[in-house]
């Protein structure tokens, strides 16, 4: 089978096309045949060995994957031919293996590209957004990073809860965000947010830096700040009587589904933005790493 692969940590030059076995599946997983794959920016920090522990190389890329179920592995409640979509131990290929308990069968009405697109950018939206809810937050959010593939997704949910939403976006991304649903959107480059928004009761912050240390301010007393990119200052919230959270996010089949019904009931968009074949996977991670697609990447794989 083909695959994108890198055999030592650097820059896209590193990703190669080549052929591996075709893998089985141990208990417990499936053999999917990919049909496409979306790329992530984890996918070029992995590559680049920013993730911390280093896998054993040559390391097959990607992790968000859909196509259909080649062959279930002992215990796997999954049936050949079927159309599934979510996590595997290496996306960029044109079978993959993944855990049964980390992919959810596709909806009725959502295409391989569009169910590609959601896994990472879907539960992390989700996630986030259930984390602030859980954290006692109230109808008031502001979502930084609003016009990337997680904060679209954020904004739209957050919505569905009845949320008051606040967001900060650039440039040609402002308009979009606003026909989401957000109460009010700003300029990340030219609006100060602290001067707009007064106090919101959480914030999901998908930026990090100077702007998480200024969400702190219009943050209410007990609000929660919520981060993909972790904390920063760890004495910051307490300085500011508030809690602050470092996200990481947790494969669930179960937020697969649930993401997956509201895209294919049209209750969801997912934008995506640039659709590229297999064997341009290099030219898909530079897109993503200099942030150059409104939108989502992803391959076309068979």
């Amino acid at each position: 089978m083909r695959v994108i692969r890198f055999q030592e940590y650097g820059g896209s030059d590193r990703l190669e096309m080549g052929e591996m076995p075709r893998p089985g599946p141990g208990a417990g997983q499936v053999l999917a045949r990919v049909r496409s794959a979306g790329v992530n920016p984890v996918d070029w920090k992995v590559r680049e060995g920013r993730m911390g522990g280093r896998a054993r190389l040559p390391q097959v890329a990607g992790q968000d994957f859909a196509g259909t179920v080649e062959e279930p592995g002992a215990g796997a409640n999954f049936r050949r031919g079927e159309a599934v979509f979510g996590f595997a131990e290496g996306a960029y290929a044109e079978f993959a293996l993944a855990q049964a308990d980390a992919i959810a069968r596709m909806p009725q009405g959502l295409s391989f590209e569009t169910a590609a697109a959601l896994p990472t950018p879907g539960l992390t939206a989700l996630q986030m957004v259930n984390e602030a809810a859980r954290a006692g937050s109230g109808p008031t959010v502001l979502i930084h990073g609003a016009g990337g593939a997680v904060g679209s997704l954020a904004v739209q949910l957050a919505v569905r809860r009845g949320a008051r939403v606040y967001a900060t976006a650039l440039g040609d991304d402002i308009g979009y965000v606003a026909s989401l649903g957000a109460a009010k959107v700003m300029d990340g480059t030219t609006q100060r947010f602290e001067d707009v928004v007064g106090e919101v009761e959480a914030v999901l912050d998908l930026v990090g830096g100077e702007v998480q240390a200024r969400s702190y301010r219009v943050l209410a007393p007990g609000g929660v700040l919520v981060s993909s990119v972790g904390i920063g200052d760890p004495d910051a919230a307490a300085r500011h009587g508030v809690r602050a959270i470092a996200f990481f996010l947790q494969r669930s089949a179960k937020d697969l589904a649930a993401i997956a019904a509201l895209a294919a009931g049209g209750q969801l968009r997912v934008r995506l933005g640039r659709l590229l074949p297999f064997e341009q996977a290099r030219e898909a991670q530079d897109l993503v790493q200099r942030g150059e697609v409104h939108g989502k990447v992803v391959l076309r794989v068979a």
